[in-house]
């Protein structure tokens, strides 16, 4: 199908990709802070450089053309992959069908002048988790080799009908039960990890891979990657998004993430993510979406963050390094600048019981794979392992678990509604950097490389962002801004004033040419079942809502 706009007739020609309405003026009604920016502020270089946001308004527009899109990210992904390792498989032949359809769509959309979604042509990377019908799904372990999903996740119906043009599936921690993804190297250093589990998909933001991506956060899963690599992510209200056809870890901790260079283009994801599927019932619970869907950009002033009350805990454990810690703190400095009180506060404690429910639920789906042990990675093994002798665990111990999750969540909203916070900042990460191999046997649920565990048991939403580099390592250092449940709107607009004054998620890293060695895969006939994910037990029989916040 021919390109009706080549690159050289795109606005603008200088590199970069970057949005002129980064700083928006006090005035700046609300409706302007959910659309997408206009096609003549947006500056056009390489397609595979722009933001989500950026090439958005130039597909909607038709001054760009999802082919050209995806040809770019193919390129630098072919390019540049081959040593940092992101990708498991790549759908090339899959992806040009879908882009040329996404380009009908919009061609139609702008001669009817009806409503498209934003993210109609967009290229979009998927954790190896998320089951996409006829094509593999492995969770990066030889365990799965070969398993082919017999249908599609919930995440995916949605972005399929948006029109997104599915790329490939990352890497993750095998099973997303680790905190290194060790199959991957950080674009920043490749002899660093670029966290876990969702490391595949940091890394092909990072490097300019795609756009958009989806990870999941089970203990950090989605934080502690955006935090390595200088990208963004949200974990959201836990049930906001559908978490049907995705391998499980934790099913009472695992929160779909969307992940993209900033905190705006995650927002354009989560607005289409977000809301009611009917196979997974606990979604129909929480807030709907806002009309126009979630903020994408900051509302600016001199003071935008005036009346906002920030919590700092006093006890994060594990208390962050030295060289990350001197991040976090100008990223507090910059908060009061821009109006904003800080205040300390002190977390309640995690129960004990919590790590027996871990165990229980993850051992419970991995029992099927018992006679398989040896296909794990030995660290991965030993977990697993593990895991499964917990199903001995009495019922009773697993219900007090329930119980005290439930207290946690109480107790974490009374703190927000005793100290009047909006929102609380953590470090992304108490590391500064690690070495790819360094964390090996470490699981997501034992919250050694960061303090993040706290929101998963709260099923809280959390935003991540990049707050800058340490000046030991040069590595990138991330913050956590955390609300109460269901608070994900306003959250993700309290980020986007702070990202817009330190948007340090522009910055790239430079990358050495290597050839990708990613195989190219099409699609086939879907498994059998039951599930989507073409295993068995990975639909959650236990699933309760994020607890209403009081005050």
């Amino acid at each position: 199908m021919a390109v009706p706009v080549t690159r050289r007739q795109l606005i603008g020609g200088a590199a970069g990709g970057l949005v002129a309405w980064g700083s928006v003026s006090a005035a700046t009604s609300r409706a302007a802070r959910h659309r997408l920016p206009e096609p003549e502020t947006v500056t056009a270089g390489d397609p595979a450089l722009m933001s989500a946001v950026d090439a958005a308004a130039l597909l909607r527009a038709g001054l760009l053309h999802p082919r050209e899109l995806l040809e770019s990210c193919l390129s630098r992904t072919r390019a540049f992959d081959g040593d940092v390792g992101a990708w498991v498989r790549l759908y090339p032949e899959l992806a040009y069908e879908a882009a040329d359809a996404a380009g009908e769509r919009l061609a139609r959309a702008r001669r009817e002048q009806t409503h498209i979604s934003p993210l109609c042509g967009l290229p979009i990377a998927l954790k190896d988790i998320f089951a996409v019908s006829g094509l593999p799904l492995t969770a990066s372990s030889r365990v799965l080799e070969g398993n082919i999903a017999a249908g599609h996740s919930g995440v995916w119906r949605r972005l399929d009908a948006a029109g997104a043009v599915l790329m490939g599936h990352t890497h993750t921690d095998e099973f997303a039960i680790g905190v290194t993804t060790p199959q991957v190297g950080n674009p920043w250093n490749t002899r660093f990890s670029p966290g876990g589990s969702s490391g595949g998909s940091a890394a092909a933001l990072a490097a300019r891979f795609v756009p958009l991506a989806l990870g999941s956060d089970t203990g950090g899963s989605a934080r502690l990657p955006a935090s390595a690599c200088g990208v963004s992510s949200i974990k959201p209200t836990y049930g906001a998004i559908t978490s049907y056809g995705m391998i499980p870890l934790t099913w009472t901790r695992d929160h779909v993430g969307p992940m993209a260079r900033s905190l705006g283009d995650a927002a354009l994801l989560m607005s289409v993510l977000a809301g009611p599927d009917a196979d997974d019932p606990i979604t129909s619970l929480g807030r709907p979406v806002p009309e126009g869907g979630y903020p994408l950009a900051a509302r600016g002033g001199a003071a935008p963050l005036s009346g906002i009350r920030i919590g700092v805990p006093v006890d994060s454990r594990p208390a962050p390094v030295a060289a990350v810690q001197r991040v976090v703190d100008g990223f507090l400095d910059v908060v009061r600048s821009l109006g904003a009180v800080t205040v300390p506060v002190t977390m309640p404690p995690l129960p004990s019981s919590l790590a027996t429910g871990d165990q229980v639920e993850m051992g419970s789906y991995h029992q099927q794979f018992a006679d398989r042990l040896g296909l794990y990675r030995p660290d991965k093994a030993v977990l697993v392992s593990a895991a499964v002798a917990s199903l001995g665990v009495p019922v009773g111990d697993y219900f007090q678990f329930e119980r005290d999750r439930l207290r946690y969540q109480s107790e974490y909203n009374r703190m927000f509604a005793d100290q009047d916070l909006d929102a609380i900042a953590v470090a992304g990460s108490a590391v500064d950097g690690a070495r790819r191999d360094e964390f090996l046997g470490v699981s997501v649920t034992a919250g050694v490389v960061g303090d993040v565990r706290w929101a998963n048991y709260a099923g809280a939403p959390v935003v991540t962002l990049p707050a800058g580099r340490s000046g030991d390592t040069g590595m990138p250092v991330g913050v956590q801004l955390g609300a109460r449940p269901w608070q994900d709107a306003e959250l993700i607009a309290i980020g986007l004033e702070v990202q817009a004054a330190v948007p340090f998620w522009r910055d790239e890293p430079v990358l050495v040419p290597a050839i990708a060695r990613v195989p190219e895969v099409g699609r086939a006939q879907p498994g059998p079942g039951p599930d989507p994910t073409n295993t068995f037990g990975a639909a959650a029989p236990l699933r309760t809502p994020a607890m209403n916040p009081v005050g």
